[in-house]
């Protein structure tokens, strides 16, 4: 896409597609429902909204649209901790990147570090594929294997999208070992 188009589609309230000047319109916001933070198995998940309408839209957009995310660092950086000195994006899996030309935690850790000056650091590597990596609550998912890329400075955050069960964040975690994550939306409430 070029430019001038990437601008106008930063324009779009990535809840419901209206044009406004910040990352969701003021319908939207109204709208948002903060999601409470969790613990799973030794990993502190900071979301910012409940899985659901309009926030489940604006990540919809996010990864099967490839809208950009704008200024949703903007959301994000009340829930990054002090101390925090770099964002780890949790990516996606290569098949799927590929399918839908984005990788939401890229591109949201991006936005963040826009807003909050931290670096991203490119830490992990993905799987080609995994079998069903998110659906219905109660599923059986297959879970990722990501391998480290890069070392991982103390205080690194990690970044995603979406959690559900906390499967992928506490794989991501095992790695690294980082400890605190910051997605967008929190789904469901079950741990792995």
């Amino acid at each position: 896409m070029s430019p001038p188009a990437d601008t106008l589609r930063a324009m779009w309230c990535l809840g419901c597609g209206a044009v406004r000047s910040h990352p969701v319109c003021s319908g939207c916001a109204a709208r948002l429902r903060p999601a409470p933070a969790r613990w799973i198995r030794g990993v502190l998940i900071r979301s910012a909204f409940v899985h659901e309408d309009p926030a489940r839209a604006m990540v919809h957009r996010l990864k099967y649209r490839a809208a950009p995310p704008g200024r949703l660092g903007v959301l994000l950086a009340p829930l990054v901790p002090d101390g925090a000195t770099s964002l780890v994006p949790v990516p996606r899996v290569r098949l799927r990147r590929w399918r839908y030309g984005v990788d939401p935690a890229l591109e949201l850790a991006r936005s963040l570090s826009a807003v909050t000056g931290l670096p991203v650091v490119t830490a992990l590597v993905p799987p080609v594929w995994v079998h069903r990596r998110a659906g219905p609550v109660g599923q059986p998912r297959g879970l990722p294997r990501f391998s480290r890329r890069n070392t991982v400075p103390a205080g690194a955050i990690l970044i995603d999208d979406v959690v559900t069960t906390g499967a992928t964040l506490v794989a991501a975690a095992a790695v690294t070992g980082i400890t605190t994550a910051v997605t967008l939306t929190a789904a469901g409430g079950r741990q792995p």
